[in-house]
């Protein structure tokens, strides 16, 4: 049994004038804009309909939305295939509606931050069509490369081995050019060339655009990606033989990701975010999507000294936490983040996205809402996957109803384990038809069935819920000394029971987390791993299943926790 203690400015970071800047304990709430809510009938989400919920943010507790792509889009990978970084794509409304949601969600309180897809382009961008017939100066905007010759059928050869993430050659070639391009993505997605200052300048310019136009921020998606070995080698196999044949994982990608010359690239986003800080006085927050190599994520903050990214994502909670979890797995996934993160840097947790199964499908119904407990309590940014707030669960997607590319590309046998679709389902408001998220009669992904009794209006209307559990939970985080300045203190108490309290001087109330991963009761002697507690706290949050409710006394050197269930304490 280990009990570590952090403080939370050594975590965080002090800003200018001493203050703590505003994303470093921002509750982000990611939008994936097609389904959190449609307001024309057509089935797909929209900007309205994000102005429609904003008084449902607000009431769950958020500061920050988290936006996915809404720009100009083709829709072959449903918006991160860009054909026009300068607009709104029409499925999601117009320019002014943009202008409205931003204004909206600061009348709110709220802040808003794009996705920003720097990797690529729709294959239907004005800078691609140009590069096609080589007008300049946008003949070398994408990485073109030409042909090894011709196969016994008559087929071009592609320049390597390269395979896309979303399964096949990463190569497609274009008969005006007679060349290939290269597309780690979708074919409907060319990569640019980030060794052309042209794309790096036009790049910048378009995180201006958006600033200007009242953003707060962005997400830098898929920054392993962004360049290329410049040799362009063919990539070792993986022989991995659970591994279908064309697929990503076919290949070792040490050429196709993670290059050094990516954190340069990421280091001019940087200069460009603090330059126009500098000229506006807003404090504006960069974070990326992390690498799939824990060390190079890291890499990604950069250093006091050096800043890149203000935080990577932090997918610990995601990659490392089996079904099977033990309370030592949630103390490494928590200490592999905030040990090897560099001095004076902000801390980050992430339980789900759009690329992920939930959390629930992951966990089951009961640790989701324990996981929410830790991801909400812990120090430094919270993010929260839309629907996470009311426990929502995967839905079964057939192969007839399979919109995603990566599942589709699958094939048939084996689109399940690629496809996204199954967490990118309509938000589940109310019992109504479509679960109240259109007023249309069909939806763009099918609802879940579970809709009748999950979902939001049933959930603020019961007494005890999974939404007012992430309610309270949000209101101790955005109001709680302890939560907001406290130090951290965490254990392993035994082999399935993991706790943590977030504690500060003089405060009224000092937090204890308690988390039991076992899938049968447990019951502890929690001072035993953590001697400053007082023989008794009461309950602030408790699992839905327990006997134990809000205010109830805890005996916390004969505590009892639910299978797979989560309390938290208030102490003196």
């Amino acid at each position: 049994m280990w009990l570590r203690l952090f403080a939370l400015l050594c975590l965080a970071g002090v800003a200018v004038e001493g203050q703590v800047k505003w994303w470093q304990s921002a509750t982000l709430y990611q939008v994936y804009p097609r389904s959190l809510k449609d307001t024309n009938g057509d089935g797909v989400g929209d900007i309205r309909g994000i102005i429609q919920v904003i008084p449902h943010l607000v009431e769950a507790g958020i500061d920050t939305v988290w936006l996915s792509p809404i720009y100009k889009s083709p829709m072959k990978d449903f918006g991160y295939d860009i054909s026009d970084f300068y607009s709104v794509d029409p499925i999601f409304g117009t320019w002014d509606d943009f202008l409205a949601l931003v204004r909206f969600l600061r009348d709110a309180g709220l802040r808003l931050v794009m996705d920003m897809v720097p990797n690529h382009t729709s294959d239907e961008h004005d800078w691609f069509l140009r590069s096609v017939n080589r007008e300049d100066p946008y003949t070398d905007y994408y990485i073109w490369k030409d042909s090894l010759g011709v196969d016994a059928n008559g087929t071009q050869i592609p320049p390597n081995n390269w395979l896309s993430a979303f399964a096949g050659s990463a190569w497609q070639w274009n008969e005006q050019r007679q060349q290939f391009y290269l597309h780690q993505f979708t074919a409907g997605q060319p990569d640019l060339d980030y060794r052309n200052p042209l794309v790096l300048q036009e790049m910048k310019n378009v995180l201006r655009f958006w600033l200007d136009n009242g953003v707060d921020g962005f997400r830098i998606d898929a920054p392993p990606h962004i360049i290329e070995h410049a040799d362009f080698a063919d990539e070792p196999p993986t022989n991995d033989p659970e591994c279908p044949e064309q697929q990503f994982c076919q290949l070792q990608h040490i050429y196709t990701m993670n290059q050094p010359e990516t954190l340069d690239v990421l280091r001019e986003f940087r200069k460009t975010i603090d330059e126009y800080q500098n000229e506006t006085g807003r404090v504006i927050v960069l974070m990326s999507e992390p690498s799939n190599l824990h060390n190079f994520t890291m890499t990604y903050y950069g250093t006091e000294a050096d800043p890149i990214m203000d935080f990577p994502f932090n997918f610990n909670f995601i990659y490392d936490l089996p079904a099977e979890t033990l309370a030592i797995d949630i103390q490494n996934a928590i200490e592999k983040w905030i040990l090897d993160m560099p001095a004076g840097k902000t801390p980050n947790w992430v339980t789900g996205n759009h690329d992920q199964k939930r959390t629930r499908a992951r966990q089951g119904a009961e640790f989701a809402i324990a996981l929410n407990m830790i991801n909400l309590l812990l120090p430094g940014v919270s993010v929260t996957y839309y629907g996470e707030e009311i426990n929502m669960d995967n839905t079964f997607i057939t192969w007839e109803q399979t919109q995603d590319p990566q599942g589709c590309n699958a094939g048939p046998d084996n689109y399940f384990r690629y496809s996204r679709d199954p967490e990118r389902t309509p938000f589940q408001w109310n019992d109504q038809l479509n679960a109240g998220f259109t007023s249309g009669v069909s939806t763009w992904l099918p609802v879940n069935e579970n809709y009748l009794e999950l979902n939001l209006e049933a959930q603020r209307a019961a007494v005890r819920s999974e939404f007012k559990i992430y309610q309270a939970l949000t209101e101790a985080r955005n109001t709680a000394p302890a939560i907001i300045l406290g130090n951290l203190n965490y254990v392993a108490v035994d082999d399935y029971v993991f706790a943590f309290t977030r504690e500060i001087s003089g405060a009224a109330d000092n937090y204890l987390v308690v988390v039991n991963t076992e899938y049968a009761d447990a019951r502890v002697n929690i001072r035993a791993a953590l001697p400053q507690l007082p023989e008794i706290g009461f309950a602030y949050v408790t699992s839905l299943d327990s006997l134990i409710t809000t205010n109830d006394p805890v005996i916390l050197s004969d505590c009892q926790i639910v299978a797979r269930g989560g309390l938290v304490i208030l102490w003196k």
